[in-house]
Parts: C-alpha cells; sequence; structure tokens
C-alpha cells in the first residue's frame, strides 16, 4: 500500500516493513504490536520509546546511520514527514535551476533550530549530498547532535552544528 499523501520521492511511501527494520536494529522488535483493525504489524505510536526506536530503525536503515539517539523528552521527530520537508524543498529549489535539483556540497542549508535529532541535515545529506549548518540554543541539543556526527563519520564533512 503505498501512502498517496507523501512525496513521490520519500523513501518511505510503502508500509513499513518491520523484518528490514528490526534487522537494522533489533531492539524495535519489543515494540511490535499487530494492529486489531487489519490484523498488520505496527507499533503504539503514543509510546514515546516505540517511535524513538522506530525512528532510530528508519534512520539506520534508510540513511546508513550507524548511531542514532535522542535525549528522554526530547522531540522525536517522524522521519517521513520531515524527508517530505527535504523533498519539497528541492524541489522549490528546482524552480530556480531549469528543473533540475542541485545537489552537492555546493548546496548550504540552514537549520534553525535542528534539535538534538539532526533529523534535517541527516535526510538532506543523505537524499541530496547537501551540506548544512545546523543551529540550536539548547546546549542538550547541541551536544546530541555532535554526539551523532561523531558516531556517523560520513556526516562530519558535511553538516556543522
Amino acid at each position: 500500500m503505498t501512502k498517496l499523501s507523501l512525496h513521490s520521492r520519500n523513501l518511505h511511501l510503502d508500509l513499513y516493513n518491520f523484518e528490514e527494520l528490526i534487522s537494522a536494529t533489533p531492539e524495535l522488535k519489543k515494540y511490535i504490536i499487530v494492529n486489531k483493525f487489519n490484523n498488520e504489524k505496527t507499533i503504539n505510536f503514543s509510546d514515546p520509546q516505540a517511535v524513538k526506536h522506530l525512528n532510530k530503525a528508519i534512520l539506520t536503515f534508510y540513511y546508513n546511520l550507524s548511531f542514532w539517539d535522542i535525549p528522554q523528552n526530547y522531540l522525536c521527530p517522524a522521519i517521513p514527514g520531515r524527508a517530505d520537508y527535504i523533498h519539497y524543498a528541492a524541489d522549490l529549489l528546482a524552480e530556480e535551476n531549469n528543473g533540475s535539483i542541485p545537489k552537492g556540497k555546493k548546496i548550504r542549508v540552514l537549520d534553525v533550530g535542528t534539535g538534538a535529532s539532526c533529523v534535517y541535515p541527516i535526510i538532506g545529506h543523505h537524499q541530496y549530498g547537501w551540506s548544512f549548518v545546523a543551529s540550536d540554543i539548547d546546549k542538550n541539543s547541541i551536544a546530541n547532535a555532535k554526539n551523532i556526527l561523531t558516531k556517523n563519520p560520513s556526516l562530519a564533512d558535511s553538516i556543522e552544528i
């Protein structure tokens, strides 16, 4: 089943493949439940730990991260929706670039309020090779975002906190 509300280039158009996601992040398995309405696997989206582990699995499987985590009580953004923002931003840039999405480090994005998750820079770099300056006023968010970069060296030369 395709999620028609998501951008056509979004990696998350289909239902979650929990077997793939669990292979990337085994601890997700304990949060999997069966939806009583259609007997499909899902998670309890009102459980912050389930959502956090789902996001970790998505970022590991689809975005090639070796580490991602956020502190307790910090915003855990939904990855498919955040990916949509990046794709629509790419579409806007393409309008000023003869219809072609500009890719690579020459595109430098300022992420104001990146948060502890650093999600927009991760997705934008993975999808389009863009470079980012990620800013925040919260010291814990900055420290966590830096930790994500430190533990994912492939991001270090494209994302500045």
